[in-house]
């Protein structure tokens, strides 16, 4: 290539800002791009940590009811078919004898009563689940925090080294 093949100065200078605009696109694709990569691992954290905090809340309003969640779901469905059962015999009164139905309706409120003891004892261990989720999620985040600068986290800086 010879001298005079090599484009002039004044040539080079009117193509510049052409490509100092195509240089910032690319950046700027490149930056989108990067920004949905970290958007869609940060909202598979958020949807993890959401769902190990409805677990612990759940775990946590069960133990304050002290049942498992199979027994509960068992007294639920009982309640329920209870519920319909009682609904079909006032529907149909000469199907069964009132003196029965009363005792079912005395059964129902007695089970009613319970469930509602159960849930003024849930409401008012509303404050310390919620104050438990919130220290489990900032727990959560100051470590992904830690992860994501590339620190110790405090309890590995606690421990002695031998």
């Amino acid at each position: 290539m010879s001298y005079h093949d090599a484009p002039s100065l004044g040539r080079r200078l009117v193509r510049l800002p052409g490509q100092l605009l195509l240089a910032l696109v690319n950046a700027t694709a490149l930056l989108v791009i990067a920004a949905c990569v970290l958007s869609l691992l940060v909202l598979n954290r958020v949807d993890t940590a959401g769902e190990r905090i409805a677990g612990n809340l759940t775990e946590a309003a069960l133990a304050r009811l002290q049942v498992s969640p199979g027994e509960f779901k068992a007294r639920i469905e009982a309640l329920d078919g209870k519920i319909t059962t009682l609904a079909a015999q006032l529907s149909d009164p000469d199907l069964r004898d009132h003196w029965e139905v009363a005792q079912q309706l005395k059964e129902l409120n007695r089970n009613l009563a319970d469930i509602r003891l159960a849930a003024v004892g849930l409401s008012a261990a509303g404050p310390e689940i919620t104050d438990t989720a919130f220290e489990q999620a900032g727990d959560m985040l100051t470590g992904a925090l830690y992860t994501l600068r590339g620190c110790e986290t405090a309890l590995e800086d606690s421990e002695p080294s031998s």
